[in-house]
């Protein structure tokens, strides 16, 4: 988990042993209260990375990240943009791109 996200990002920090978010928080950017779904990228075949996303997850924001960046995008519109585009998979920089709901934070 991404624990210097928290750390350096969220006010009023509660944590949580679930599966499909593991903090809530004040979001300082934005002063919005979120549930926060900051688990690592995973390995998958074919050298790909990413993070399984069901439908059934009540984060209210995904956390990704570059080397410079935390990236946070909301995890309805995420999921009304792959119903609608009958989408399993997606890039991160198609999302930057074709959602209106991001965040950029710098480390």
């Amino acid at each position: 988990m991404n624990i210097d996200f928290v750390n350096k990002c969220l006010t009023n920090v509660i944590w949580h042993k679930n599966d499909s978010y593991q903090v809530e928080g004040l979001l300082k950017k934005s002063n919005q209260y979120y549930k926060f779904d900051i688990r690592y990228l995973s390995d998958y075949p074919n050298e790909k990375k990413g993070k399984l996303i069901t439908y059934k997850s009540k984060a209210d924001k995904i956390l990704f990240e570059d080397d410079q960046n935390w990236i946070l995008v909301d995890n309805e519109e995420l999921r009304n943009h792959m119903v609608n585009n009958k989408l399993k998979e997606v890039k991160l920089e198609d999302l930057l791109s074709k959602l209106d709901w991001n965040i950029i934070l710098k480390k």
